[in-house]
């Protein structure tokens, strides 16, 4: 009895072991996945900042002052986050993630 009891109990380790690292990878997963997008849209969204850029600069007839704008509103919607959205934001990413383990968890649980 007591043999089938350790049996037991490792078998169930083993199992919280094996949920544990499926729910990190699924997270992972999609993680990185959120992250490969998150990085082309950068890439986008910085290529076409460098061309309005350089429009305000051909405008202007100062390339510096182009960029200079551009930073300066780059600044200010830094300003407003930090001042009203920071902790909202942080909030809802760690949402997000609990809810995505959560997910990765339900999906071991039904199959």
């Amino acid at each position: 009895m007591v043999d089938l009891l350790k049996k037991y109990i490792e078998n169930k380790i083993q199992l919280t072991k094996f949920e544990l690292i499926s729910v990190s990878a699924n997270l992972a997963a999609k993680l990185i996945s959120l992250f490969v997008v998150a990085l082309f849209v950068m890439v986008v969204v910085i290529s076409v900042n460098f061309a309005i850029a350089y429009f305000i600069g051909q405008y202007y007839n100062n390339t510096a002052l182009g960029f200079a704008i551009i930073g300066g509103v780059y600044l200010f919607f830094f300003v407003i986050y930090y001042v009203f959205a920071k902790d909202k934001i942080g909030a809802k990413v760690k949402d997000y993630v609990v809810r995505i383990a959560m997910g990765a968890q339900e999906d071991l649980t039904n199959d």
